[in-house]
């Protein structure tokens, strides 16, 4: 069981005027935050590394400490956590550049009864969410979720919603997302077991936020498929030049274009290698993670074990497999693998940097003594530890918007708190920040807009939809891992 923050203390700490003052200064620097990045519109990058300067300055740090504390912060979790979110970028275009998003919607739609399609269409955007970014998942999948509105005459909601809630319960609790990593990363939790936990939790609440709730609301929400998905229908999700692809006249399922803009037909991967390559890296992290829990003599099978099932491992082997499985092997030229490569790393940048920025607000706060004054706070309030790492995670979602800024937030706030936990608790207190994170999206956050677009539905159509799915989705986790926090 994940203890109180009481039960962190030492019997005779006190609190005092510093305790106060520190609090005071984690306030000044969320607010500063929040203005910066809501209505200043400044970047996250610089939101976040003002806000870590203000933390160590304010604190009483010199300025040569402050520089110091955030520099060291960014390195860590870049080195850490980047490398992640670039194999797994590096996964997630491979597997949309070859096609194989298309032949797991078509497979499914083929084989599942109309009103079986929100089951099946919540569990495709949960495994193609997997290796990929929630708004990059999302893109690819509503072309193909309005083509099939539009052609079926299919509720768009009913088709869409599903794809929701599968691809944001992945994003929220399931390494190698960057929420989860860093919340990892911050308690000091083991990512295979993290896994386990996500993946267990996932699955309640992916149902309730998708199917359930969809059945719910479709009929009570007006919306249409607008007239501008006519585009997509054309040119594809991602035929943005030399390497992509469309799904429009001249661009069937068996064509693509090369780099050079010839044609370069190819075949389909088929369903059982497309998820088999997708699944490879959550079956060697889970392997590592049943290993680990098993008494075994540390021989050979588990020096390899441990290797592979190490996350960047896991996930580079996967991305040397998925060169072959989703490229060479389907008729696609070296060219054409090596433009598809190359096109992976710039849409992360901008992840990346804001991640690092977290690292460098995190380690300020930690070497500022934050810790301690929010541990005592949190004593004499009597919130448990797994409650307060959702709530402050929740509060940030709803002021900034972002998912990922909240956890990076909340995380530095935790994180000094989370030593000496146990293995099972330091995952569930992980996956606390990642549930809070995923709270009540709303009109400050932009796929918010997106959703109300490709739905064609009013913004107050939006909220009821966008808004009650992913509170829903951060309800149910909390009250599986506050289940989960009872037996573990």
């Amino acid at each position: 069981m994940v203890r109180s923050a009481a039960g962190l203390l030492a019997a005779d700490q006190t609190w005092t005027a510093e305790d106060t003052w520190l609090l005071v200064v984690v306030g000044v620097s969320i607010a500063v935050v929040v203005l910066l990045i809501s209505w200043a519109k400044i970047h996250p990058f610089l939101a976040l590394t003002v806000s870590a300067l203000t933390v160590s300055l304010l604190a009483g740090e010199s300025a040569q400490k402050a520089i110091v504390s955030f520099t060291t912060g960014l390195g860590r979790i870049t080195g850490s956590v980047g490398v992640l979110i670039i194999l797994g970028a590096v996964l997630g275009r491979m597997l949309a550049d070859s096609g194989g998003i298309e032949q797991v919607v078509g497979t499914l739609t083929r084989v599942v009864r109309p009103e079986r399609l929100p089951w099946a269409l919540t569990l495709v955007a949960a495994l193609i969410g997997l290796p990929m970014f929630f708004e990059v998942g999302f893109v690819m999948l509503m072309p193909l979720v309005l083509q099939l509105a539009r052609q079926t005459n299919y509720p768009v909601l009913r088709a869409g919603m599903p794809v929701v809630a599968g691809l944001a319960t992945v994003h929220a609790l399931v390494p190698p997302h960057p929420g989860p990593l860093i919340a990892i990363q911050a308690v000091h939790a083991p990512v295979g077991l993290t896994m386990l936990y996500g993946l267990l939790v996932a699955v309640p609440c992916a149902i309730v936020a998708g199917p359930l709730f969809t059945a719910y609301i479709w009929p009570r929400v007006p919306a249409h498929v607008p007239d501008s998905a006519t585009a997509a229908f054309t040119t594809g999700p991602h035929d943005d030049g030399a390497a992509g692809h469309g799904t429009g006249p001249g661009h069937g399922p068996g064509s693509r274009t090369d780099d050079a803009g010839r044609a370069a037909p190819h075949r389909l991967p088929s369903l059982s290698v497309t998820v088999g390559t997708i699944l490879l890296p959550i079956v060697l992290m889970t392997l590592k993670a049943v290993y680990d829990s098993m008494p075994r003599s540390r021989g050979m099978l588990y020096a390899l074990v441990e290797f592979l099932g190490t996350p960047m491992i896991a996930l580079l082997v996967t991305v040397f497999v998925s060169l072959f499985t989703f490229g060479y092997s389907l008729g696609f030229s070296r060219r054409h693998v090596q433009a598809s490569l190359a096109r992976s790393f710039a849409p992360v940048a901008g992840v990346i940097v804001i991640v690092g920025a977290g690292g460098g607000y995190s380690q300020a706060l930690q070497d500022t003594g934050v810790d301690r004054a929010v541990t005592l706070a949190a004593a004499h309030l009597h919130i448990p530890l797994l409650l307060l790492a959702w709530l402050i995670a929740a509060l940030m979602r709803t002021i900034v918007g972002s998912g990922t800024i909240a956890t990076i937030t909340a995380a530095g706030i935790i994180g000094p708190l989370s030593h000496g936990l146990a293995p099972a608790e330091a995952s569930l207190l992980a996956l606390a920040l990642g549930s809070g994170a995923a709270f009540a999206g709303h009109v400050n956050d932009a796929a918010f807009w997106m959703a109300k677009e490709y739905f064609g539905t009013s913004i107050g159509g939006t909220l009821r939809t966008w808004t009650v799915s992913h509170t829903l989705l951060s309800l149910t986790s909390l009250g599986c891992l506050l289940l989960l926090n009872t037996v573990v």
